[in-house]
């Protein structure tokens, strides 16, 4: 197959120059009429700065909810959100229709822009007849005029910043820019209005003087408790008690252990009071007794008598039974007696058993007056008992009283800020002091964006040689007639060995 070289292309061209200028002509044409006929459009940008907050504290900071807690300006990142939010309400056709109000249309003058409106008003035909074909109620023209103009207001943030680009173009750009000022300072204002309701500061200074009163009814009744239970601190008074309670209760078993050895040692003294005498003999004198003296005498006759008796009578006989009974009564006296003697002894009280019960008596009185500690210990154990127990529930009521105030405290502090950032809100807002601000005023511009002439001349130039080139192509494709050795080639299949050319 026979390759194009640079010299077939040049040689198609020339063969088929009059399609190629024919062709690019007109396009280069069309594209200078429409450059020239078109009327200018001028863009105005401006640029807004998105914060976070909008001042450095938010409120006082006395009403700080603690010490050294303050709201510092930009301690939270602006998000991608926040500013499509604010993109979004800058390009709304509400904003549109509030900066339009009371501005008059650019003036409209030249050719181009007569061909422009026309060509608006033919576009605009299928909408009108469907319209009126549906009986569509007429849009205003307000409305109509502000749908138009939001296709023309673009915000875009920029890369790696919390700053919106926000741009505006028409075909006057003196109205760009007065627009766009308008459209800011409506902004601003609109932002002013959202970011404090009037209404807000006086109900939430309402709400606070209701929590106030709340306040300070719970601050009382704790304060009536505290003063009835005598609370002052719940911790200490507890622990005071708690080691009064140790201390007594140590003492207590002191005092049982006291009790103890004293009862001990009363059972010990019993027991050795039971083993000695109270009494000991002092002197023992023996003495002959008179009674025994005069019986034996008396005892020897009659048994004389009943000697002589034997003599005359039997053993058997009454007179002799009768003295052998008086002998046998004397006898029997006798025997009872102390034989011949009568002891006469004298005592003393022992000093031994005398030391024992006094010892006695000290111990129970020792022991008494244990048990009497004990008791009065254990008494006094049973009342800190009831201390402790009555104090634990006092705390659990005074506990509940404390965060109740806290409670109706955080919840009064909290409507006391909101008033305050509703207060500071208004006057940030009088001041102009927003969580949105205008970094770059809108610029007036000097050249028009678009047509940019040397390029749509330099364009049309390139367009023009690419259709005027695709043209001749065409032509050339659509000829059947051989021109070259790369057509015949193509079409036989041989190689071209030479080329004769016609020099006449």
């Amino acid at each position: 197959m026979q390759e194009r070289n640079l010299a077939y292309w040049l040689d198609l061209l020339i063969r088929r120059r009059t399609i190629a200028l024919e062709v690019g002509t007109a396009v280069f044409g069309l594209i200078a009429l429409v450059t020239l006929l078109c009327p200018p459009t001028y863009r105005s940008t401006a640029k807004i700065l998105v914060q976070s907050n909008r001042a450095e504290y938010l409120v006082s900071p006395q009403l700080q909810t603690s010490a050294g807690e303050t709201q510092i300006m930009g301690v939270q990142p602006v998000s991608q959100a926040d500013l499509n939010s604010e993109a979004e309400l800058l390009t709304s056709v509400y904003m549109v229709k509030q900066a339009l109000s009371g501005l008059a249309e650019p003036p409209r003058e030249g050719v181009g822009s007569m061909m422009l409106s026309l060509m608006n008003l033919a576009l605009n035909l299928p909408a009108v007849g469907y319209d009126s074909l549906h009986h569509a109620p007429p849009v205003p023209p307000l409305d109509a005029w502000a749908l138009k103009l939001s296709r023309h207001v673009s915000a875009e943030p920029v890369k790696l910043s919390n700053i919106l680009e926000v741009s505006f173009k028409s075909h006057d750009a003196q109205w760009s820019h007065a627009f766009l000022q308008r459209l800011l300072n409506e902004y601003l204002a609109y932002h002013a209005r959202i970011s404090n309701d009037p209404e807000a500061e006086r109900f939430f200074t309402q709400q606070a003087g209701i929590l106030r009163a709340r306040l300070q009814a719970s601050e009382d009744k704790l304060r009536q408790f505290e003063v009835k239970t005598g609370i002052t601190d719940v911790r200490a008074q507890k622990q005071a008690l708690v080691n009064r309670l140790s201390a007594l209760q140590s003492d207590a078993a002191r005092a049982s252990t006291a009790a103890m050895a004293a009862h001990e040692q009363v059972t010990e003294l019993q027991n050795e009071l039971k083993v000695t005498p109270l009494e000991i003999a002092k002197e023992t004198r023996s003495e002959q007794n008179i009674a025994l003296a005069q019986l034996k005498p008396e005892l020897m006759q009659l048994k004389a008598e009943r000697a002589e008796l034997l003599a005359r009578y039997q053993p058997t006989s009454q007179r002799i039974q009768q003295i052998d009974a008086k002998i046998a009564a004397a006898q029997r006296i006798l025997d009872q007696e102390n034989r011949l003697e009568v002891k006469e002894k004298s005592t003393e009280l022992n000093p031994v058993w005398v030391t024992l019960d006094t010892n006695l008596e000290q111990a129970k009185t020792t022991e008494a007056s244990q048990q009497a500690a004990v008791k009065a210990l254990e008494s006094q154990i049973q009342d800190v008992q009831a201390q402790i127990n009555q104090i634990t529930n006092n705390a659990v009521a005074l506990a509940q009283l404390e965060r109740q105030v806290m409670a109706d405290r955080e919840a009064y502090m909290s409507y006391v800020r909101k008033s305050e950032e509703a207060r500071t809100a208004g006057g940030l807002n009088l001041n102009k002091i927003l969580n949105v601000s205008i970094a770059e005023p809108p610029t007036m511009p000097l050249e028009p964006e678009f047509p940019v002439v040397w390029l749509n001349l330099v364009g049309g130039l390139v367009a023009a040689a690419i259709l005027g080139f695709l043209a001749a192509w065409w032509e050339e494709w659509q000829d059947d007639r051989i021109y070259s050795a790369a057509t015949i080639a193509e079409v036989s299949g041989l190689n071209t060995v030479a080329v004769l050319r016609d020099e006449g």
